[in-house]
């Protein structure tokens, strides 16, 4: 049974709960294992008609702070973009209605994550971004969602600055549908949304869903192709092995 990731059951709604706390619940192998197994199970249910909402929300105190950099000083950089573009391609996809509960960091594949959902929430404590240039790591991969989700200018601005925006901030650019003061009420509201959505006619909500990705492109598959080409074209660069190193040495002489 999945422990990284944990999907739990109440129909009409499914949670992902990110389930790694103590690593802030980075992309590892184990979590993108688990991950893509609650998918699975999420397909499952889906074709079963007993569950039509996902909500999406992290253990501890972050939803997500991107990958883990351990694998990818072990060479695993290449296969973390190629599941995480997938896991974007299928949230997106997915016959349900995908909801994000953000508190605490969301940056870099934890971005590329909320951006993948349909509609997100955010706490106060939320940061969303990608500082990830540091590392010699092209966010593109993320550009598939990022881009319809908010605008090409927000979009460009995101990725290319390396500065992380708040909840406010995260509604201002399109990225967040709403902010709110306490964990308690970001919860409150997703759990209010989630059950508005679960007494709505699946049907309805998957073909409006499906139209508003036949509109802002990301119905097509190429344009995620082409998102994580990007990224994957510097995945393997001696500017990122240097890079990689230097910050695992820094960690091992600190």
């Amino acid at each position: 049974m999945p422990e990284h990731v944990i999907l739990q059951f109440d129909a009409p709604t499914m949670t992902i709960v990110l389930n790694d706390p103590d690593r802030r619940n980075a992309l590892s192998h184990d979590v993108f294992d688990d991950f893509e197994q609650c998918l699975d199970d999420v397909d499952t249910a889906i074709d079963s008609e007993s569950c039509h909402v996902l909500r999406i929300r992290g253990e501890g105190p972050a939803f997500c702070a991107g990958f883990d950099l351990g694998a990818m000083a072990d060479g695993a950089l290449p296969s973390f973009l190629e599941r995480l573009g997938a896991i974007c391609r299928r949230l997106r996809h997915l016959d349900a209605i995908v909801v994000a509960e953000v508190h605490g960091p969301a940056l870099a594949g934890g971005c590329a994550l909320v951006s993948a959902c349909d509609i997100v929430h955010a706490g106060p404590d939320a940061a969303f971004g990608y500082p990830v240039h540091r590392l010699g790591i092209s966010p593109a991969v993320s550009l598939a969602t990022l881009v319809p989700g908010t605008s090409p200018g927000a979009a460009r601005a995101l990725t290319l600055s390396g500065e992380s925006l708040d909840a406010d901030a995260a509604v201002g650019i399109g990225l967040a549908a709403a902010a709110h003061s306490d964990r308690s009420a970001l919860s409150d509201a997703v759990t209010t949304l989630c059950d508005r959505l679960g007494a709505m006619d699946a049907a309805t909500l998957r073909a409006t869903k499906r139209f508003q990705n036949e509109l802002d492109g990301t119905i097509d598959a190429e344009v995620f192709a082409r998102s994580l080409a990007a990224s994957l074209a510097t995945a393997d660069s001696e500017e990122f092995r240097a890079r990689i190193e230097a910050v695992m040495h820094s960690r091992r002489s600190g």
